[in-house]
């Protein structure tokens, strides 16, 4: 790999896929003057696992020892980018990031493998095992029976009639229909009626103010939600007043009841609660 070349060079006639001879005058020039002769000009490509490259206008030089990949043409022919590390060097897509090759460094001179293809092989698909008619339903996509059957039949596909067609779970469970949710007696007719909330954590990753759990308030009638993180669950005796004195000064009412699960952090809370006059509402145990 070579940034300060003016071409991709090759010094091997048969490296080149596509060429045309050169009948110019120019010559390659190299670092202590001397030229030499360019007989000349096509294209090749460096095959590698996940990605083809192509390489266009390399200049054949019979005469030259090594075999020059000039960066720039490189990156912008295949869209991709180069990173260079101390002992190998990665060649990544442009737009994702991925990893197409990775190369050793030898020596401090960073080296493609010496692998070279004109183009891929052609893309084949064999079918060496017969299937079922239900195979086919999932091959094809999940189809209705009628169209496996003209599919099949169209198309001579093989298949064996030992096995007795069955009902598909995946089809029967996308095609049920959901029941509908039966009405709730929880009501409100104002803000602050009733108030929604409950504890996640912890959280794998500690926040920058210490916090690893998060706390969630949610009104029933307006559907305004309130956001607090906590370093423990316990925090939640803590931040509930506060909550309490902004909402009620806010909306110029009073909390009449909250609805939550049957965690310690709400249970310690019943004191206060009632000192305020405050329902509590709680899900039953094992129960979403």
């Amino acid at each position: 790999m070579d940034s300060a070349a003016s071409h991709n060079i090759t010094g091997d006639f048969n490296n080149l896929s596509i060429h045309l001879e050169y009948d110019g005058t120019d010559e390659v020039v190299l670092g202590d003057g001397s030229g030499l002769t360019v007989s000349h000009i096509g294209s090749l490509t460096l095959k590698s696992k996940h990605k083809n490259f192509i390489l266009k206008d390399i200049l054949c030089v019979p005469d030259i020892s090594k075999n020059l990949i000039y960066v720039h043409h490189f990156t912008a022919q295949n869209n991709v980018f180069i990173e260079f590390h101390s002992s190998y060097f990665l060649v990544k897509d442009t737009n994702s990031g991925v990893i197409l090759a990775k190369c050793a460094c030898e020596n401090g001179v960073y080296i493609f493998p010496n692998t070279l293809a004109a183009a891929l092989l052609p893309m084949v698909a064999n079918v060496h095992e017969k299937t079922s008619l239900d195979g086919w339903h999932k091959r094809l996509g999940h189809p209705s029976s009628k169209i496996v059957h003209n599919v099949v039949r169209q198309f001579s596909l093989p298949f064996t009639t030992t096995q007795k067609s069955t009902l598909c779970p995946s089809c029967s469970i996308n095609k049920a229909h959901q029941q509908p949710f039966r009405s709730t007696s929880l009501s409100s007719i104002a803000p602050l009626n009733l108030i929604y909330t409950d504890v996640w954590g912890p959280a794998h990753r500690v926040g920058l103010d210490g916090s690893r759990y998060y706390l969630i308030f949610i009104d029933h009638y307006t559907k305004y939600m309130w956001f607090y993180s906590m370093e423990t669950k316990s925090g939640v005796a803590k931040t509930f007043p506060q909550f309490k004195n902004l909402v009620e000064n806010r909306f110029q009412s009073k909390i009449q009841t909250i609805y939550s699960d049957n965690g310690g952090e709400y249970m310690s809370l019943k004191p206060f609660l009632s000192i305020h006059g405050i329902s509590h509402f709680a899900t039953a145990p094992h129960t979403p």
